[in-house]
């Protein structure tokens, strides 16, 4: 599931997207500030930042470094600034895309899918640490060069996990992802699957010098960890 930021501080417009977002199966976290942003306890890597230009303190092009100095998704700026100028510093700036409001729902949807797909493709969702490479186009996942016979959602856990490596990610965040809703507090579904997916990590590289296993994290979810044995 695609995970959106939006950084806009008109109120009744970041509704208007996140809710329209949310019906096309994304989930999007809504800052109206900048302090907001900075201030928020963010623990993964989301897969596209809308960002205005215009905050009531600051604005996107001083934001836009601290975004992609942490995060490694693209970047588009949706603002009423429309001047060549603007688009230019925006786009110099980093920024993937630059869009002027006021803009249909349907074009920035048009717009995020296409970003997204794109980003996506140019390294197939591969992801490499130390000796843990993950392939997601192809589903695949090695260790050692030792392929892990894992089912879905065993993939979508080591894979999200690698991809917010080495911040932790919360219970909430992870279940969403994995299972698909969100977390009632209640539902143990994500700590079984977790449960069975560290004992066949634990029996299938059993015989290697490293050990990959999922951490617990006390009070911030859970992490990859990679060790020697």
């Amino acid at each position: 599931m695609q995970h959106i930021f939006l950084i806009e501080d008109d109120v009744k417009l970041a509704s208007l997207i996140q809710t329209f977002l949310l019906k096309h199966g994304y989930t999007i976290d809504v800052f109206n500030t900048a302090e907001a942003y900075r201030s928020s306890e963010i623990t993964f890597m989301p897969s596209l930042i809308i960002c205005d230009v215009m905050l009531p303190d600051g604005n996107g092009f001083e934001l836009i470094s601290q975004l992609k100095e942490k995060y490694s998704c693209p970047v588009i700026f949706l603002t009423a600034l429309d001047s060549v100028q603007s688009q230019i510093k925006g786009l110099n700036l980093g920024a993937y895309d630059y869009l002027v409001k006021p803009i249909k729902p349907e074009l920035l949807l048009a717009k995020i899918k296409t970003i997204i797909a794109h980003t996506v493709g140019q390294d197939n969702f591969s992801h490499q640490i130390d000796i843990l490479r993950i392939d997601t186009k192809k589903r695949d996942i090695y260790f050692h060069n030792t392929a892990l016979n894992l089912n879905e959602s065993e993939f979508e856990i080591i894979a999200y996990l690698a991809k917010n490596t080495p911040q932790p990610v919360s219970r909430e965040v992870l279940f969403k992802h994995v299972i698909g809703r969100e977390y009632d507090g209640l539902d143990r579904a994500i700590d079984l699957k977790i449960s069975r997916l560290r004992k066949k990590l634990k029996e299938t590289i059993s015989d290697q010098k490293e050990a990959l296993d999922i951490k617990s994290v006390r009070g911030k979810g859970y992490s990859l960890d990679i060790s020697k044995i």
